[in-house]
């Protein structure tokens, strides 16, 4: 299966000082700015990041007016989950705070189903091959179809 199930990646304008280390990580629109942020806890998700946001001359990440691939949601994508989750096949998976999915309902919105076969993520998070700092989520199937709009 290819990422993002043939759908072509949108592009979209990051809020100043956001800065998205790789795919999978979780985004929403800021209503004031008109940009993307990534979510916090209880925010409605509309789409996963592709990849990393834009770089400048010196391949240092942007942060005023960097720009990031995403697709929107509405198939099988491969997100970032927060650290310590459990997954099993059919569970519901929320949206979680700094961009990353999670098991935990709380007041969450839902994210999707996990159609994977199960699994529980690390008690870290990971660092990118282009940066030691532990940022990143590891990767979980959601199929995104039943996100919540609401």
């Amino acid at each position: 299966m290819a990422y993002g199930e043939g759908a072509d990646p949108r592009n979209a304008t990051l809020k100043d000082s956001e800065v998205i280390r790789g795919l999978g990580r979780l985004l929403v629109n800021d209503g004031v700015t008109n940009t993307l942020e990534t979510t916090d806890a209880t925010n409605i998700c509309i789409g996963v990041s592709a990849g990393e946001s834009s770089r400048d001359a010196d391949h240092d990440f942007e942060t005023s007016g960097a720009t990031v691939a995403y697709y929107p949601l509405g198939g099988v994508l491969m997100v970032q989950s927060a650290t310590s989750k459990t997954y099993t096949t059919g569970c519901l998976v929320y949206v979680g705070a700094d961009g990353l999915a999670t098991a935990t309902a709380g007041s969450n919105k839902v994210l999707g189903i996990y159609v994977g076969e199960g699994q529980a993520t690390g008690s870290a998070l990971l660092a990118t091959a282009n940066s030691s700092t532990l940022t990143e989520g590891e990767l979980i199937p959601v199929m995104t179809a039943g996100a919540a709009t609401a």
